[in-house]
């Protein structure tokens, strides 16, 4: 039988999961992912080892230690250095993708295992398809 205790525990841990990304400490890695390279390279921020990149994470290591939030910390890049220092899904099209620490996500083996399953359905159908049509002959 579930208890009081037991429901109580369930609830604090369902608000611990829904508020689980505000309970956690923001990182450098996590602010840079969200900005561009300043430089032309095709690196987005989290990557660069290069000067002008590890300028920047400092910038960013320094606002982590006066308290700011990553939404702040990104909308001060954007005062200071425009819209362009945001990472946009048009510029990783347009080249801004090389992205080496970024491992094989839950959300990327959704989508591959998505669309395998889809092109078997679509291949199957269509082997179904031809031979009821086939036979029927």
């Amino acid at each position: 039988m579930v208890g009081l205790r037991h429901i109580r525990i369930g609830i604090f841990v369902f608000f611990v999961v829904l508020a689980g990304t505000d309970l956690r400490a923001t990182t450098v890695q996590e602010v840079a992912r969200e900005l561009e390279c300043p430089c032309d390279c095709p690196l987005i921020l989290e990557d660069c080892n290069m000067s002008c990149g590890l300028d920047w994470k400092e910038q960013i290591g320094e606002q982590i230690r006066a308290g700011k939030t990553k939404e702040e910390i990104i909308q001060w890049f954007v005062d200071q250095y425009g819209d362009a220092c945001r990472i946009t899904p048009v510029k990783r099209i347009k080249g801004k993708i090389y992205q080496y620490t970024r491992g094989f996500d839950t959300k990327d083996w959704v989508i591959l295992w998505g669309g395998i399953a889809i092109w078997g359905a679509v291949v199957v159908g269509g082997i179904i398809l031809i031979t009821r049509r086939w036979f029927k002959r």
